[in-house]
C-alpha cells in the first residue's frame, strides 16, 4: 500500500507562497482551526520551510495550546537543522513555564544559526528577547 502522507512530487515555490498567505490570512481574520489546517498542510508538503512550524505553533498559542505549541516548535528542530525562529518561540513558551535554563539554551541555539545564517536582522530580535528574559544576566552569558 502507497504512503498517502507522502508528496507525490516536489511542491512549487508558488503553491507554497499561496498555502503560506492563505493561512496567514485565515490567522488575521481569527479563524485560527482554517489557518491551522493550512499551516499543518504546508508542513507536510513543504517541512523545510520554517514559517508553517512557526504559524502552526502561533495557532496554537493564540488557541491557549502553549504545550501543543511548545510541540511544534521542538519537532520542527528535527526536520530542520537551523530553526531560529522555532528555538525563538520555543524560548518565548519554555520562559513563560519558568523553565529558564531550556530558555535561555533556546535563544543561545537561536542566536548561533541566525548568526550562521547571516540574518542581522533575526539575531537582533533574538538578542533583543534575550536581554527581555534575562535582564540581569552578563555579557558573558549573552549570545552577542
Amino acid at each position: 500500500m502507497r504512503d498517502t502522507r507522502a508528496p507525490l512530487r516536489p511542491v512549487s515555490t508558488s503553491t507554497v507562497e499561496g498555502l503560506y498567505a492563505t493561512g496567514y490570512w485565515l490567522f488575521t481574520q481569527q479563524r485560527i482551526a482554517h489557518a491551522l489546517a493550512v499551516f499543518r498542510a504546508m508542513i507536510h508538503l513543504s517541512p523545510y520551510d520554517e514559517r508553517g512550524w512557526v504559524a502552526a505553533g502561533a495557532c496554537y498559542e493564540a488557541q491557549d495550546h502553549p504545550d501543543l505549541a511548545l510541540d511544534v516548535y521542538s519537532s520542527s528542530l528535527r526536520v530542520i537543522v537551523r530553526a531560529p525562529r522555532c528555538q525563538l518561540a520555543r524560548a518565548r513558551i519554555l520562559r513563560s513555564k519558568g523553565r529558564t535554563k531550556e530558555a535561555e539554551s533556546a535563544l543561545l541555539e537561536a542566536a548561533r544559526a541566525a548568526s550562521r545564517m547571516g540574518d542581522i536582522d533575526l539575531r537582533a530580535l533574538v538578542l533583543a528577547e534575550w536581554d527581555q528574559s534575562a535582564p540581569g544576566a552578563t555579557l558573558a552569558q549573552s549570545p552577542r
